[in-house]
């Protein structure tokens, strides 16, 4: 069959039927952005529980790695090929995540509720006491009208405003119902997707490795599959050691203000300790909170309080933390911060969560791709050696003939030279 195409244009012909098809692609996105979106959220919302049963098997995956490597090691040493120990650790490790959530909910939950309704008795108790001063601080802020008599008044009105809304229980009732049902419905479908991806986490492995090497040439299906490796390396590593640093943390925490004689050490220690899972902003958000609560019950123990925080934080971030993480991260804490605030803007709360150790596995296959080319050009890759490249200009302080022309004169040179 004859082509119509000659051979030396069909390069040609190809990228210019894949620029067009993209661009097409792009226009049809942004007519129907809206509807794109809409079906991309509607498709998340459907596929939440296999999201919550991949996060929940990432987390395990090390205990249940270790648990197979021992029960292999001792009751299954005969039998190397089972796939016994493989789901029995699978199993285990659902029974400690299982186990810690009913400790939290059984030990710390019911304390919790004490301080936070303690709390609100203080807080209570601080608004009557204060009532004049409160009520100015509202009307300065424009919060209330000045012809406002007392914050009893306020408070009558919105007790008013909420029996106005009485009819609409039964509304909220029911959606707080079907909330409750959608998140516990999504948590137990979560931890059977989770169990199958522990335990057939092998066969699952070996269907993509041959997809990829059905699809791709081996050169690229390599290099793939070895990035795949050093990104699990670097989201393993650093969600697990910032999970076990942030649990430190709270455990020093609530030590330390137990030692101090602070209140409310329990829910202040948990709040710093869950907000240091985010990374570079997550202990300042845990502090402004816990430090304005002391305020309110005792300013002095709101000064203590403040002082052993950031006491804390410098043992955390110089000692605790980098032993625990070790160099699972390694980039700048300005390429942090960028890291962190373009990924809360894209991605909100998940973002804040996974812009880091995504921004540490773009900045090593990029340092990566430098080396090579650095190595084709037979250069360096240390970044001390650039310090005396290129030849240091001469002096070219303005003069009667003009910087730029001294300049050309220098380049001149040097080609005549060279």
């Amino acid at each position: 069959m004859k082509r119509w195409i000659p051979e030396e244009y069909r390069p040609l012909a190809r990228m210019i039927t894949a620029v067009t098809f993209f661009g097409v692609l792009m226009v049809a996105a942004l007519v129907y952005l809206d509807r794109i979106s809409g079906f991309f959220s509607q498709l998340f919302s459907i596929l939440s529980p296999f999201l919550v049963g991949g996060a929940l098997a990432f987390i395990q995956m090390p205990i249940t790695r270790r648990g197979e490597a021992l029960l292999r090691r001792t009751l299954f040493s005969k039998k190397p090929g089972a796939k016994a120990p493989r789901i029995i650790a699978a199993l285990l490790s659902m029974a400690v995540l299982i186990l810690l959530l009913v400790l939290f909910l059984n030990i710390l939950m019911p304390q919790v509720i004490s301080s936070g309704g303690s709390l609100v008795r203080q807080v209570t108790t601080f608004v009557n006491e204060n009532d004049e001063a409160v009520n100015s601080f509202l009307i300065k802020a424009g919060l209330i009208s000045a012809d406002t008599d007392s914050l009893n008044s306020v408070w009558q009105n919105i007790l008013t405003s909420a029996t106005n809304y009485i009819d609409y229980l039964p509304s909220v009732l029911r959606t707080s119902y079907n909330l409750a049902y959608s998140i516990i419905f999504k948590t137990l479908v979560g931890l059977i997707v989770s169990f199958y991806l522990l335990s057939d986490a092998r066969r699952l492995s070996r269907k993509c490795k041959k997809i990829c090497y059905a699809l791709l040439e081996r050169d690229r299906a390599d290099r793939l599959i070895r990035w795949t490796r050093v990104a699990n390396q670097i989201f393993a590593g650093f969600t697990t050691g910032k999970i076990v640093d942030s649990l430190v943390v709270g455990v020093i925490c609530y030590l330390g203000m137990m030692v101090m004689g602070l209140e409310y050490p329990l829910i202040i220690s948990i709040v710093i300790g869950v907000t240091n899972v985010l990374p570079f902003f997550g202990p300042f958000i845990g502090a402004i909170p816990s430090i304005l609560i002391l305020l309110i019950v005792n300013p002095v123990s709101a000064l203590k309080f403040a002082v052993f925080l950031l006491i804390l934080q410098q043992v955390d971030g110089n000692l605790i933390g980098p032993k625990i993480l070790g160099d699972y991260v390694g980039i700048s804490p300005l390429l942090t911060m960028a890291a962190i605030l373009i990924g809360s803007g894209f991605l909100g709360f998940v973002g804040l969560l996974i812009s880091v150790p995504l921004c540490a596995l773009l900045y090593a296959i990029c340092q990566t791709y430098l080396e090579e080319r650095l190595l084709k050009k037979e250069m360096p890759s240390e970044e001390t050696a650039f310090d005396s490249l290129p030849e240091p200009v001469p002096d070219l302080l303005p003069r009667s003939e003009g910087i730029a022309k001294r300049f050309g004169k220098w380049i001149r040179e040097r080609k005549r030279k060279g």
